[in-house]
């Protein structure tokens, strides 16, 4: 048997704006959602029909500590951060996912900082800034 296929252990993200590159990451996960529903005709056992619904890409990243805050005041500036959302009228920033070996990329478009958090132990494991993101389209990159 010849199974034609890879398995990747890792991933290059980074975060970017239109200016450029922020910060790279030292882990990400997310997870798109939609809210279809389910249509069923009179005396149906499964369902007929799926409605539309909306779709959101909601994940976290993980970047190693620097210094307080640093991606919000690298996207929002040295006086923002993630609670002045509903004021930042910017158009997000994007999230580059490189899997493997530079053969499949993914981009996050569209993303907005939703929460912040850290992660400290008392071990030789570095400090590390978790952020909660949204984001509107997942893309393949050629």
């Amino acid at each position: 048997m010849n199974f034609d296929y890879e398995y990747f252990s890792g991933a290059n993200v980074t975060v970017s704006t239109g200016n450029g590159k922020i910060t790279e990451c030292a882990g990400i996960s997310y997870s798109i959602s939609t809210s279809r529903q389910p249509v069923y005709g009179y005396n149906s056992e499964f369902f007929d029909v799926m409605l539309p619904g909306r779709v959101i890409i909601q994940g976290n990243l993980v970047i190693n500590y620097t210094k307080p805050n640093s991606l919000e005041k690298s996207i929002y500036g040295s006086r923002g951060n993630i609670y002045l959302l509903n004021k930042y009228n910017g158009q997000g920033f994007d999230i580059d996912i490189i899997f493997g070996n530079r053969k499949y990329k993914e981009r996050i478009q569209g993303c907005y900082l939703i929460s912040s958090g850290k992660t400290v132990q008392i071990n030789e494991q570095v400090i590390l800034e978790e952020y909660g993101f949204i984001g509107k389209a997942v893309i393949e990159i050629k």
